[in-house]
């Protein structure tokens, strides 16, 4: 058997994730996120959150930066070093343990 030719040896579920999906996520929109207080902890919450990008919608492994009510900011670091930033609905996240 060889190895994948497209995406390698690395057929992780990020690998995989980020090898169907652009550089942009699409961030809820200030209207949606609405006029509630922002909390931004003093140390980002380890997370996984659901985040849309044009193509798919894809579960990462992120940091939870800020908060309201109803929305939370997630940023996590792609394979390629980059971080990428979105709003969210609060739902479309839960907490995980930190490594």
């Amino acid at each position: 058997m060889g190895s994948n030719r497209r995406y390698g040896s690395d057929v992780t579920d990020q690998a995989i994730n980020e090898a169907v999906t652009r550089p942009r996520p699409i961030s809820l929109t200030p209207a949606e996120i609405g006029q509630l207080d922002v909390t931004e902890p003093p140390k980002p919450e380890p997370v996984k959150a659901w985040v849309r990008y044009p193509e798919t919608p894809v579960q990462v492994e992120a940091r939870a930066i800020a908060w309201t009510e109803r929305a939370v900011k997630v940023e996590w670091t792609m394979r390629d070093g980059s971080v990428q930033q979105a709003w969210v609905w609060r739902s479309a996240v839960s907490l995980r343990k930190s490594r």
